[in-house]
């Protein structure tokens, strides 16, 4: 490391700053992991269940059901037919089925959508073609109404202490 008179030392990238006296250390980055992404091929037809933990690129056909964490990507000349579920739904090609994102929907201006979307985020470019319903919540409210759901005090079932109403 160049130590400049003054006593500024250069910055590089990769090295930490040293004080006066100590040994040049060069911290050795970890490795940049990529993210796993699956993919269904063009050509390729694909028919079932899906659950992936990770990313779904879809140039393909489906159909069944997909599950994924992160994001599913429906590429244009792809098509789906079934439900999604997923973090994150990019549709750029078909989709025959319900949609449902914990964060956002986004259909791009060669995407086409026959079903219903749940999602607290949802975005139509221009040109994009949607035949169903949507619905948007906040996802807090949804994860506030889980726990109060669970709070509440649980009612005796038993019929036989409630008094009976005759007419």
């Amino acid at each position: 490391m160049a130590t400049i008179s003054s006593g500024w030392q250069k910055l590089e990238v990769g090295r930490r700053l040293s004080r006066r006296g100590a040994s040049d250390e060069v911290t050795p980055k970890p490795p940049a992991e990529a993210e796993h992404i699956a993919y269904i091929h063009e050509g390729c037809e694909v028919e079932g269940a899906l659950k992936v933990e990770n990313s779904l690129q879809i140039q393909g056909d489906f159909r069944g059901r997909i599950t994924a964490r992160k994001t599913v990507t429906v590429e244009e000349r792809a098509s789906v037919t079934g439900e999604i579920q997923a973090r994150i739904v990019i549709i750029e090609g078909a989709v025959v089925g319900n949609v449902t994102a914990s964060r956002e929907v986004v259909i791009r201006a060669t995407g086409r959508l026959h079903g219903d979307v749940k999602a607290p985020a949802f975005q139509v470019e221009r040109g994009a073609f949607l035949n169903g319903r949507t619905e948007m919540y906040r996802p807090e409210r949804v994860a506030q109404s889980h726990c109060d759901e669970a709070s509440e005090p649980q009612r005796d079932k038993d019929l036989s202490r409630e008094p009976s109403v005759r007419a």
